[in-house]
C-alpha cells in the first residue's frame, strides 16, 4: 500500500462523530436478498471489500482465512441492540467462519430483527436525551 492508495481510500470515507464509525461512501455491492451492501474498493488489480482492505492495510490485522466482522459499538443508532453498520471500515475484527456464524445468531441480532418486523417493541430512542449523546474523536488514520 502506498500513501496514494491510503489517500484514495480515505477520500471515500466519512467519519460519524455520533457513532465513532468511519462510513464507506464509495462504490458498494448491491446488497440483494439477505445480504447488506458492502463497500467495494479497487486495489492492486482486483476488487476488495472496503472493510477487509481496512482491516488488513489500515488496522494491520491478519485476515487470511478469516471473515472480517463489523464490531461497531452497540446502541449508537437509537436502539440498544442495533446491528453493526456493514459500511463501517473502522470497527472491524477477524473472526473464524464458525465464530462469525455463531455471532450472527446471538440474541441481540434476533432482537433487532424482531423489532424491525414488529414482534418486539424497541426501547426508547436514547438520542432524545441530549446529555447522553456520545461524540467520538476522528480516528488518527483518517487524519493522514
Amino acid at each position: 500500500m502506498t500513501p496514494t492508495d491510503l489517500a484514495r481510500f480515505i477520500a471515500k470515507c466519512r467519519f460519524d462523530p455520533g457513532t465513532g464509525c468511519v462510513i464507506w461512501t464509495g462504490g458498494q455491492t448491491s446488497g440483494r436478498g439477505h445480504s447488506s451492501p458492502y463497500g467495494a474498493f479497487w486495489f492492486a488489480g482486483r476488487r476488495w471489500f472496503a472493510h477487509r482492505w481496512a482491516a488488513q492495510f489500515i488496522h494491520g490485522l491478519d485476515i487470511d482465512g478469516a471473515q472480517v466482522d463489523h464490531c461497531c459499538p452497540p446502541g449508537r443508532t437509537g436502539y440498544g441492540f442495533a446491528p453493526p453498520n456493514t459500511l463501517c471500515v473502522h470497527h472491524v475484527r477477524p473472526l473464524s467462519p464458525a465464530a462469525n456464524r455463531q455471532k450472527q445468531t446471538l440474541d441481540q441480532r434476533r432482537y433487532w430483527i424482531y423489532c424491525q418486523v414488529g414482534l418486539e417493541e424497541p426501547p426508547p430512542i436514547w438520542a432524545n436525551n441530549f446529555t447522553e449523546i456520545p461524540f467520538y474523536p476522528e480516528p488518527e488514520w483518517m487524519k493522514q
